[in-house]
């Protein structure tokens, strides 16, 4: 029997009835660099109130593909001069009236840097390297090649005015000067065979590396630093010995990669991320005039970094990877380059250019070399980025994806660990990676960049919207900030600006929740709905049985089975009712052992550690581990135990402590069990699972948490066809399904076993199920409703009005009767986008309006949202499949006038064959084709 939940003050209930501010959605408030009025962002601002939302994340980037008079680009780019920070304080108060919050973009777009703030002594730098094969004996001197600066567009790249100053005459040279010779090293070997090309659009470049379909091998032992031999006319002064050889040039140079979009002042150039004075000269240019403690500002933000270079670097880094290290990086260094590792934009799995001839060397060298990445990067960037924040008064927020670093601590080391959704259309076991930073280093909240699609600009529909929503909750957050809403600018341009417009040369990115789209009003109910969802999910506690060893330096699906991306472990234990975080080392570093569970540094608690199959893993690690395992913590080792330290220095020594440890925890009962064989040999040691499937739970994914004594399971098929399974929760009890769409609940028939309940259910696709058990509540009311009524409304004898536009222009007209169909099947809708709004007289049976008589209208099938009214009171929208609203109560006997308002995406009004910016887009289905079914139930 479908009812509302009693509302209890500070209860479970209450939340979901009346979800608190911090459990509310937020937008990404896209502004067009300092182009904003006060008038405007305090009626925003409201507007983010009105519709369910807690706040906004401020934004600021230079408006792409829109024409700017000079008078707007000069207002543009005042970001970060003293009347942007005045709108903030503005915007902040604004926010704080109405009891919302802000957060505030650290720097315009990313990566980080611009303006004078980040001088080309300040910017990221890269080493490139060049190879040279020669043939032993040849007398010297040998012409070699030297490595040219891969070719970008830049940030001093002639189109942008902002660099024509004459002030900035001579960066250029300046960024010049701080290119030097690093390192010339000669190995003995063979040249990799590669494949594919590196080069990008109109000969610029993302990265330079090819892949690899055969890496080079190198000896080792031959190896032959030649730095001092290099000739200023780039001839080396060198003979070499009998052989084939590989003549490798280091140069360092400072990139001229801009800051992609940024509006400010003068050169955009990115900071050196290895450098924690420049981050300093970043945040006092955009972050101190903020002040301590800004009103109405919750947190500043960094987004992922997405940095270009050709191999990760800083000036410092040689001398800083001797001293974490213990030795000399530069006769190793031609072993570092392997393509698709954090390579920006395109993460991808590929062999490296090199290994070391007959042993593991080489693999050692990758490790210390990402490693000394990692640790540079996180005492360069992210520490002082944290403690800024904390200085001022402010949370910090940060997206540790798309760095090459320890991204689990990346994300554990900031207040609110940010992942998104663009990865892989929502991957959740991706966006695990922030929700087990969260757990690992205590954070409440797992923030998300969310809804994004590529390529989809105008034509994301609110029932995608609600199916990702489910998707994110699905994978771990907690906290989404919708993406985006932007100010309104040249709004007379219908439907204005939006900050990831197409363009000619890419189709953007959605979603456009501006008041100008005409599905504006599936907004508020979207927010109730994820608002309703985060209450729940942001109390009690998580229930996460496995924590699973994770110890790479950065990440990209594919990255631990060498480019096959089929994330088997991680399938196996959620198929097998085993929900898991990942553990990096840091982690297992700082956590502790009771009742022979691991505790995290944050208190999550884990009753087993699985490690994936490894070769390699740090001596202090797997020491650690071993003191785990004798202080009774169940450990399992996938397939085989790592044999060695992952380190090049003193790795004699350090392998035997690894081999020691290991035969220390098996001793003690750590087990190896074959990585098929998981789920069964985690159940045989009695780890508690969250639920059992019988039955195919394939593409079925989920999270739960215990909150006041109860179970809450959050279920969602990702796939595309339906599951049907019996699911069996971890304690006997009673079992609601609650529902965030209308905030009601409805009980489901299960079974109590010895400790269990079960039930049955049939997931559809793209379908969720919110299930509460409830150890100690009463029996629930499992009525089953009768049918008593039932009417198919036809598809003829609408009458039909739409207000909106075609190709780009307002448009409206009375199309007087009509049929049911898609829009595309009519030539006068064919373009359209906007609102239609269709008419008739329903005739209802009174008897239908006894008391206990439930009245709802399957609308069938539409495009993209509708909103009814019956007798003149309008009823909350429709915005997600199935398409069905609750008439009970607005009926009366006899005669009912039933109107149905659709509204649709903009894409169809957006095509314009003629215009290179539009000409792309393709039509999607609109409006509505039924069939129309009114149904009694008693």
């Amino acid at each position: 029997m479908l009812a509302s939940l009693p509302a209890m003050a500070g209860s479970l209930e209450e939340g979901f009835a009346h979800p608190p501010a911090e459990a509310k959605p937020r937008l990404r408030w896209w502004w067009p660099g300092a182009a904003v009025s006060e008038e405007e962002l305090r009626r925003e601002v409201k507007l983010m109130a009105d519709n369910g939302f807690a706040g906004g994340e401020i934004q600021a980037m230079s408006p792409n593909f829109v024409t700017l008079t000079p008078e707007e680009k000069a207002v543009v780019n005042d970001y970060a001069e003293p009347s942007f920070f005045v709108h903030v304080r503005a915007a902040g108060e604004a926010a704080k009236a109405l009891g919302l919050s802000l957060d505030y973009t650290l720097g315009s777009s990313w990566p980080s840097g611009g303006g004078v703030a980040i001088p080309p002594e300040k910017a990221f730098t890269e080493l490139a390297m060049a190879r040279t094969e020669v043939q032993g004996g040849t007398a010297g001197p040998i012409p070699v090649e030297i490595p040219k600066r891969t070719r970008r567009l830049g940030a001093l790249n002639f189109l942008d005015a902002r660099v024509k100053a004459p002030e900035f005459a001579d960066w250029g040279k300046r960024l010049d000067a701080r290119a030097r010779i690093v390192a010339v090293v000669a190995m003995k070997g063979a040249a990799p065979t590669l494949n594919g090309a590196a080069a990008g659009p109109m000969g610029f470049t993302i990265s330079p590396w090819k892949d690899v379909e055969t890496p080079g091998a190198l000896d080792a032992s031959s190896r032959i630093v030649l730095t001092d031999r290099l000739r200023e006319d780039g001839t080396l002064d060198w003979t070499p010995p009998p052989g084939v050889w590989q003549v490798f040039l280091f140069k360092q140079y400072a990139s001229d990669v801009g800051v992609l979009g940024a509006a400010g002042r003068g050169p955009q150039l990115i900071l050196d991320h290895m450098d924690p004075t420049a981050f300093a000269a970043h945040a006092a240019r955009v972050g101190d005039p903020l002040g301590e403690n800004p009103v109405g500002i919750r947190s500043t933000f960094v987004d992922s970094l997405e940095l270009m270079q050709d191999i990760q670097w800083g000036p410092q880094f040689l001398g800083e990877f001797r001293k974490r290290r213990g030795y000399d990086l530069t006769p190793y260094l031609p072993f570092v380059v392997q393509p698709g590792w954090m390579q920006a934009w395109d993460e991808h799995w590929s062999p490296p250019y090199f290994n070391s001839a007959g042993d593991e060397l080489a693999e050692r060298v990758r490790s210390d070399y990402r490693l000394t990445v990692s640790d540079m990067m996180i005492a360069g960037f992210i520490e002082p980025f944290v403690a800024w924040n904390h200085a001022h008064g402010i949370k910090a927020k940060f997206q540790a994806h798309g760095g090459a670093f320890d991204i689990i601590k990346g994300y554990g080391l900031a207040d609110i660990p940010e992942t998104e959704d663009l990865v892989h259309d929502g991957d959740p076991l991706f966006m695990r990676f922030a929700r087990s930073a969260a757990h690992l280093y205590g954070r409440p909240l797992v923030s998300a960049e969310s809804l994004v699609w590529k390529d989809r600009a105008y034509e994301v529909t609110p029932d995608e919207m609600r199916r990702r929503v489910d998707l994110l909750i699905a994978g771990g957050v907690n906290s989404m900030i919708l993406h985006g809403m932007n100010y309104r600018f040249h709004a007379s341009d219908w439907p204005g600006w939006h900050a990831f417009q197409p363009s000619p040369f890419a189709g953007g990115f959605s979603t456009m929740f501006d008041e100008t789209n005409p599905i504006w009003p599936a907004v508020k109910p979207l927010a109730t709905y994820i608002a309703r969802l985060q209450s729940v999910m942001q109390a009690g506690e998580a229930m996460v049985p496995v924590a699973y060893f994770y110890g790479r330096t950065g990440y990209y699906v594919g990255i631990e089975d060498e480019g096959a991306g089929a994330q088997a472990a991680e399938k196996t234990f959620l198929a097998g009712g085993y929900d898991y975080d990942r553990i990096n080392p840091d982690s297992i570093a700082h956590a502790r052992i009771e009742d022979r569970q691991l505790v995290s540094k944050g208190g999550q608690r884990y009753p087993v550690l699985v490690l994936p199959p490894l070769e390699a893993i740090r001596a202090d690690t797997a020491e650690k581990i071993a003191a785990f395992t004798k202080a009774g913590l169940p450990v399992l080792f996938t397939d085989r135990t790592p044999g060695r330290d992952e380190g090049l220095a003193d790795m004699k020594r350090r392998d035997a402590r690894v081999k020691r440890a290991v035969a220390v925890a098996l001793k003690a009962g750590a087990k190896i069990v074959p990585a098929d064989a998981i789920a069964f040999a985690l159940r045989t040691a009695a780890i508690p699972a969250n639920l059992t499937f019988t039955g195919d739970a394939t593409d079925l994914v989920y999270v739960q948490r215990r909150v006041e004594g109860r179970i809450v399971t959050f279920l969602h098929n990702r796939g595309d066809a339906a599951r049907s399974v019996t699911l069996a929760l971890p304690q006997a009890g009673e079992v609601s399904r609650w529902n965030a769409m209308d905030g009601s609940v409805d009980p489901l028939s299960s079974t109590r076993g010895d400790g269990t309940t079960s039930m049955d259910l049939i997931v559809a696709p793209g379908e969720s199920a919110l299930l509460i058990l409830d150890p100690n509540g009463p029996p629930l009311d499992l009525g089953v409703r009768q049918q008593v009524g039932r009417i198919v409304v036809p598809a003829e004898g609408w009458s039909l009005k739409v207000e909106g536009h075609v190709a780009r222009k307002s448009y409206a007209h009375d199309f007087g009767q009509v049929t049911l169909k898609d829009w595309r099947e009519v030539p006068d809708l064919a373009g359209f986008a906007g609102s239609a709004t269709y008419r008739r007289t329903v005739s209802v049976d009174a008897g239908w309006l006894a008391a206990g008589t439930r009245v709802t209208l399957d609308l069938g099938q539409l495009h993209d949202m509708a909103t009814v009214t019956v007798n003149g009171q309008i009823l909350p929208p429709a915005i997600s499949a199935p398409y069905r609203v609750d008439l009970s109560g607005v009926l009366k006997g006899g005669t009912n006038d039933l109107v149905v308002t659709i509204a649709n995406v903009p894409q169809n009004a957006m095509i314009n064959p003629k215009d290179p910016t539009y000409k792309k887009l393709k039509p999607v289905a609109a409006g509505w084709t039924g069939p129309v079914v009114m149904e009694a139930q008693r």
